[in-house]
């Protein structure tokens, strides 16, 4: 009885070590990211992401002018390319003035068709290619009140450095219709965010 034990204290103490690394691995290999809330753009003209190639499919992304949300998440799953986010209150959080005259605040202030859009590699430092990459969702409209959701798959496969470092991904809302001037800007990102399951 006594060896039964022991030999079962030494079996765990052996297979400790594996499951630990089996453990390890399974965290390393995080595919569904959640942002659990979306907010709006603060800073006009704010960067995110890095790199001169041409948008919207790599390099930086340009923010608009300043907007506000009242809630919103997003869920992409790297694994199936699966995306899905909702957003409230996306309104236009400026006055008309300059190049904004006659767009109303606290409103879609024209915005009618929006997308959501997956950024890869913010920080330039993950791989050998240090551009941003992106992936769009397919366009979506935009009601007045500044309310919209999408539930499909991104229009292209996921970018394998997503998978690389999940933790140096965005997720923005980014302006489609109208596109004189305003089209790829962002107007509002993800927070909060969260890998697999580690909230």
């Amino acid at each position: 009885m006594k060896f039964g034990r022991l030999l079962g204290v030494g079996a765990a103490a052996l297979f400790a070590p594996a499951l630990l690394i089996a453990l390890n691995s399974a965290a390393a290999q995080a595919q569904d990211l959640k942002w659990h809330r979306i907010f709006g753009l603060v800073e006009a003209g704010n960067v995110v992401g890095v790199g001169t190639a041409n948008p919207p499919t790599s390099g930086a992304v340009t923010g608009a002018a300043p907007w506000v949300t009242t809630s919103g998440h997003a869920d992409v799953d790297l694994k199936t390319g699966m995306a899905k986010f909702r957003v409230k209150g996306l309104v236009l959080a400026v006055g008309s003035a300059g190049a904004l005259t006659g767009l109303g605040i606290g409103t879609n202030s024209g915005v009618t068709m929006v997308k959501g859009t997956l950024v890869c590699n913010v920080s330039g430092n993950t791989g050998a290619i240090k551009d941003s990459v992106e992936d769009d969702t397919d366009a979506v409209a935009l009601s007045f009140q500044g309310d919209a959701s999408f539930d499909g798959s991104l229009v292209n496969a996921v970018p394998t450095v997503c998978l690389t470092n999940p933790e140096d991904v965005a997720f923005l809302i980014r302006i489609v219709v109208p596109g004189d001037g305003f089209a790829n800007l962002w107007i509002a990102a993800g927070g909060v965010l969260t890998v697999d399951g580690d909230d």
